[in-house]
């Protein structure tokens, strides 16, 4: 089994987690980490974001950021990957929107990213009467404990099913 299917075995495995179980000021710490490699760096940056500080280890020194550093969109995606590692799975149907993307510190090659999200809000929705919306607040940090990146977040998620309540 190739990394993309074990990680979706081992994701099928984890409980589900509903709308009903998203209470405001709920926080979840994710037990895992993110390494950023130069390696990645440089092929995220090249593909998707092809500034000098992304993609050129001689013009990143002589940048702003005085070396390589992560973009926005390999950050994002290294949120993404954090959240499939909690212990519990969502019963998303789809995300709705992403609000107040802040960057607040570079990650460079070497760091480890963590996540941490708090439950803002959990509703019922007003058009899907199986759905509710829950909107997160995600930071990401890096090993010192330094604010990377964070965002907000809203979902569109399933409520339990009447079998399982």
């Amino acid at each position: 089994m190739d990394e993309p299917e074990a990680a979706a075995a081992r994701l099928a495995e984890k409980p589900m987690k509903y709308l009903e179980d998203y209470l405001p000021g709920d926080v979840v710490e994710v037990d895992a980490s993110y390494p950023v490699t130069e390696a990645e760096i440089l092929e995220i940056g090249k593909r998707w974001d092809p500034q000098p500080f992304h993609t050129d280890r001689e013009a990143a020194a002589e940048s702003f950021f005085g070396g390589l550093v992560a973009s926005s969109v390999h950050l994002f995606a290294a949120s993404v990957w954090l959240g499939y590692q909690m212990e519990t799975r969502t019963a998303a149907v789809t995300a709705l929107g992403f609000n107040e993307l802040s960057w607040h510190t570079p990650a460079r090659p070497g760091d480890r990213l963590s996540l941490r999200a708090e439950t803002l809000s959990a509703r019922e929705s007003k058009s899907r009467p199986d759905c509710g919306v829950v909107e997160n607040k995600s930071q990401i940090f890096n090993q010192n404990g330094e604010l990377v990146f964070s965002f907000i977040g809203a979902a569109l998620i399933r409520k339990r099913p009447v079998d399982d309540a």
